[in-house]
């Protein structure tokens, strides 16, 4: 099967080709009345407690040791850094099953987090060391995340939607207990305490899997091929492991006790499973990037995301961080409560999407970059209740955002290139949250803090002119009765 056929059974293309889109009416059943699942978003939710005073501290201690927005805006950039390596990540979840990339992507992390703890240890706080390992430490969260993300429809096939969006909940929820952490132990334990306290929830999706709640061991079909189209295309009977295998000794082929085969046989037939598999179907990354392009809501969302990765990624994170404690003159502790505050909407806004029972795309996408546009141009106002309802309603409408293109993912693509789909589509954004930084810090030297915040406001416009023009890309049409005919077909 060719990868137009793949796309045509997941209802994202019609037989011509145009792209037929199946309507949004599907409902899904809660995820949290299924017990695996809360077991599973315990491991979960505990790394996310990590990695949310990991994030919240690593920062103001990049501000405490050099005083520099652009120490603190690369040290962010890390994220976008590893992104990078999405594409490979993602076509090796589709190809080999995603359980070693989760365990071996937590070891990762936990090994660069410990490094980077000895290191502030023993005083050694080069931003380059420091970028270096924060690099490595986010490659290991991106194997993680690549590898559960793209287990979930496979691990909850009856909400996959849901569960997924669920799960990007959970994790702004857990979030919120970064900045209150930071702002509770700080006086107590420092910076440099708060990342060993990162440390140990690492462990906690291990032990998830320790108790036996883990994705499925089956690898993906291939987007090629999906069942024997010819007799040329079944395997041969020798290799049948349902069929008695043939006598080589004088054993019985009728059930009865027959002698084992003897080496030479089993290396024969070894060899050519393995040129069996050698002639099957690479799976490729571009199957990832031909799903991506197939289905226009998935491009179009593609683009807006983009954007706003450039617009409103790590840079102006560390810039409204900065600006509380440069511009505000706030303490570390008051900082972090508010970010919390910018947190909590954020979730509720991922919430007002993530449980509803039915997803409609566009509408949220669109409320939600309107309020982070209105949101930036308001942060210009000197006046601190104006500032903060700002940053609550941009965190508001970025939040609805964030779940409605993760769920969109998870509906739209088809699950034989998830993994690799996902790459793709974190390479893209990674590549333009790298320009936040460097846009953001280069922006506030010329123009100052305030006036960066309008041009980002502005900037961010274009996404809903964006939206607008492609509003026809997100109009519901039924499935056809019928499948296309596929290209290999006579």
């Amino acid at each position: 099967m060719t990868d137009a056929g793949t796309a045509e059974e997941a209802g994202s293309v019609t037989p011509d080709g145009a792209g037929a889109h199946a309507a949004d009416e599907s409902v899904e059943p809660n995820p949290l009345a299924d017990r695996r699942f809360l077991v599973f978003a315990a491991g979960n939710a505990a790394n996310n407690v990590g990695e949310a005073l990991y994030a919240t501290a690593l920062p103001l201690l990049a501000y405490q040791l050099t005083d520099s927005l652009v120490v603190m805006a690369w040290l962010a950039a890390a994220v976008p850094v590893s992104d990078l390596f999405a594409p490979a990540l993602g076509a090796w979840a589709d190809r080999r099953g995603v359980r070693g990339l989760i365990v071996q992507g937590l070891l990762a992390q936990a090994g660069a987090a410990l490094a980077m703890n000895l290191l502030l240890l023993g005083g050694h706080s080069a931003p380059w060391l420091l970028f270096l390992c924060a690099v490595v430490l986010e490659t290991g969260g991106l194997a993680y995340r690549t590898g559960w993300m793209t287990g979930v429809p496979a691990q909850f096939p009856d909400c996959p939607v849901r569960a997924r969006g669920t799960l990007n909940s959970l994790f702004l929820a857990t979030t919120l207990a970064g900045p209150l952490l930071v702002a509770a132990l700080l006086p107590w334990v420092g910076y440099q305490g708060l990342l060993w306290l990162n440390l140990p929830t690492f462990f906690a999706p291990l032990v998830v899997w320790a108790v036996g709640v883990r994705p499925v061991r089956s690898a993906p079909a291939s987007p090629h091929k999906t069942a024997p189209a010819s007799p040329d295309e079944t395997a041969p009977a020798s290799l049948d492991k349902t069929a008695p295998a043939p006598s080589h000794e004088g054993g019985r082929t009728d059930g009865g006790p027959r002698r084992t085969a003897p080496r030479w046989v089993k290396r024969r037939a070894a060899g050519a499973q393995a040129r069996a598999g050698a002639e099957a179907p690479p799976s490729r990354i571009r199957d990832g990037w031909d799903a991506i392009r197939q289905d226009k809501r998935i491009s179009v969302m593609l683009v807006a995301d983009m954007v706003l990765s450039a617009v409103c990624g790590t840079g102006l994170t560390s810039l409204i961080v900065y600006h509380l404690r440069h511009g505000w003159a706030l303490s570390g502790q008051q900082a972090g409560l508010a970010i919390a505050g910018m947190n909590v909407a954020s979730l509720v806004g991922n919430l007002l999407v993530s449980q509803r029972r039915r997803l409609r795309p566009w509408t949220p996408m669109t409320l939600g970059v309107a309020a982070r546009s209105v949101a930036l141009i308001l942060m210009i106002v000197p006046v601190w209740p104006v500032f903060m309802f700002a940053v609550v309603l941009g965190a508001l409408g970025q939040g609805a955002v964030m779940a409605t293109v993760v769920m969109a993912r998870v509906r739209y693509l088809p699950p034989g290139v998830l993994g690799r789909a996902s790459g793709l589509i974190w390479l893209l954004t990674g590549g333009a949250a790298l320009l936040s930084p460097v846009f953001v810090s280069a922006l506030d030297d010329v123009v100052g803090t305030p006036p960066t915040f309008l041009v980002l406001g502005i900037a961010t416009t274009t996404v809903l002119l964006h939206l607008r023009l492609t509003r026809a890309a997100w109009r519901p049409v039924p499935r056809p009765q019928e499948p296309a005919r596929r290209t290999n077909e006579p």
